[in-house]
């Protein structure tokens, strides 16, 4: 009797683990990373999710699908040391911001860059991959643990400048929004036509060449991609190569979904709801409606063969992206809610009153208070940021000079 009691336990047991793999899988089962059936639950403007199994290129292997229940993830404490690699166009002055002032807050150790004119543009290792301690301005006695202007991946390299156990940050964005915003920002010789864009498409289908430019192939290129692999017709080699460079970013965010992105960031490095929030202001908008004109078919196809690797790459790690959201659970999306209305709430008080103001402590964020000094800093550019965590390293440098007066920088 108490072993046909054991046998039912156990089938009992297997039923219920089955039952809830399916409701967080959908019917599908786990082979593929579908839409969680949460997805839709407190988030605004998600009519443009990309339910991954209609977007990618990319066929899901098991490797790629890691079935896990929902959880809490547990911090020990905030990750202090990490690269953000800064793509053009991308949201990424936003994300430069932020994570600046988490820098500048945690006395971090950036690798300012050294040369003038490379600091002036926020460039560091851009256009190159070159990297060395050289390219950054001395941090006498420390291994620098921040970098966040712009770079080109070069792992390697970084690897020798940063501190040990360096954690990497990417961001990527829809190749053909990407385009339509990069377009604009530096390319003059169709700007006057009626349809630039697709004058520009229609005069490079046939005659582009080069692997990579800032209008094709160019974030693939900046996140690390080989760019002597980008003319490979070996789709499974190609794919190969995302997997591999996508291993390198402990967090990519998807510029789509970007405010998303900062909370799955803030759990996978144990920050504060405090640490991620941003000014709401829109810092580099287009005023001009050619950015939106339409396109042909063969003006999308013909971008799409030109840029395929980045088509690609974008499908990859917008697939991976959502797994990681859903193996966050449903509270996810509870937080996201909380996240844009607590920061909704900062910026109105600081374009309002702008004086001192304290944040109980909810759910998913600590107690904290705000004052002017906050408020005047949430209007700060990119360069303003990138100074104050200069000058975070200038004063401790000043201090060992006065203890060391004979260290060698």
């Amino acid at each position: 009797m108490a072993r046909e009691f054991t046998t039912l336990a156990l089938c009992l047991s297997c039923l219920t683990i089955y039952l809830s793999t399916i409701l967080l899988w959908g019917s599908e089962g786990p082979g593929i990373a579908t839409k969680p059936a949460f997805a839709n639950f407190h988030v605004d403007n998600r009519s443009e999710f990309i339910d991954v199994t209609q977007a990618g290129n990319l066929a899901a292997t098991q490797s790629d699908v890691n079935l896990v229940t929902t959880r809490v993830a547990k911090c020990d404490r905030p990750v202090t040391n990490f690269v953000f690699m800064k793509v053009h166009k991308t949201a990424s002055g936003s994300t430069f911001m932020v994570l600046a002032r988490f820098g500048r807050n945690h006395n971090m150790t950036i690798c300012f860059p050294a040369r003038p004119e490379k600091a002036r543009h926020k460039q560091l290792s851009y256009p190159s991959g070159k990297l060395t301690k050289n390219d950054c301005r001395p941090a006498l006695g420390r291994n620098y643990t921040l970098i966040i202007h712009h770079s080109v991946m070069n792992k390697p390299a970084m690897d020798r400048v940063m501190a040990p156990g360096t954690k990497y940050i990417g961001i990527f964005r829809e190749p053909l929004k990407h385009f339509r915003s990069i377009f604009f920002w530096n390319r003059t010789k169709f700007r006057h036509s009626k349809n630039p864009l697709g004058a520009f498409l229609d005069a490079s289908g046939n005659r582009e060449k080069r692997p990579y430019s800032k209008h094709h192939n160019f974030q693939a290129y900046t996140m690390g991609f080989p760019s002597n692999l980008m003319t490979s017709k070996n789709s499974s080699q190609i794919y190969d190569a995302i997997r591999a460079v996508a291993g390198w970013y402990s967090v990519v965010l998807i510029t789509e979904y970007w405010e998303e992105s900062m909370v799955l960031l803030r759990r996978k490095f144990c920050w504060t709801m405090f640490d991620i929030l941003h000014t709401t202001n829109k810092l580099h908008a287009l005023h001009t409606s050619k950015e939106h004109a339409s396109l042909t078919d063969k003006q999308l196809q013909t971008h799409r063969r030109i840029s395929n690797v980045d088509y690609m790459m974008y499908d990859y790690l917008n697939k991976t992206f959502w797994q990681r959201v859903t193996e966050e659970g449903p509270a996810f999306w509870e937080e996201v809610t909380y996240y844009k209305t607590l920061n909704g709430q900062v910026n109105q008080h600081c374009k309002s009153a702008g004086g001192k103001r304290v944040f109980p402590a909810g759910k998913w964020s600590q107690e904290f208070a705000i004052d002017l000094t906050f408020c005047k800093e949430l209007k700060w550019r990119e360069g303003q940021w990138a100074n104050a965590c200069w000058n975070v390293v200038a004063r401790r440098n000043e201090k060992t000079r006065m203890k060391k007066p004979n260290v060698i920088e």
